[in-house]
């Protein structure tokens, strides 16, 4: 459990790093390395419980979307909510670019401020499963 923790906050300390040293450009790794931040303390829940949810996007969903039937650990809505939202603004700033690179990092950057609220959250869901967040 401990190692994906500790890449969750590495991953928060490199956002953290962009931001910083880049306000105004690259949204679209920030809002990644946001998305990756959920992936790693999902993991940690999963693995605190005793529980594979796989390794690929496509086996974490099936694993815990609630709507799943067969669900290994499913997660209460909101989360999936926030977590999904979080996988969709990731998969948008990964492989839909505009041509056009101030409007790209326009948009980038008012979808990076809602995946801000989405991870928060996220987080405040995985703490409140026994999940101690840096």
């Amino acid at each position: 459990m401990q190692h994906f923790l500790d890449q969750a906050s590495h991953n928060q300390d490199f956002h953290n790093s962009i931001v910083g040293n880049f306000s105004d450009r690259f949204y679209d790794w920030k809002i990644t390395v946001l998305f990756y931040i959920a992936i790693h303390i999902l993991k940690a829940l999963a693995a605190k419980r005793g529980i594979d949810i796989g390794s690929t996007h496509h086996e974490i969903e099936k694993n815990v979307n609630p709507d799943r039937d067969f669900a290994k650990m499913k997660i209460k809505r909101s989360a999936w909510n926030n977590y999904s939202a979080l996988y969709h603004y990731s998969r948008t700033a990964r492989y839909e670019g505009l041509t056009d690179n101030a409007t790209f990092e326009s948009i980038m950057q008012i979808d990076h401020s809602y995946c801000l609220e989405h991870l928060e959250e996220f987080k405040k869901y995985i703490s409140s499963q026994g999940i101690t967040l840096n």
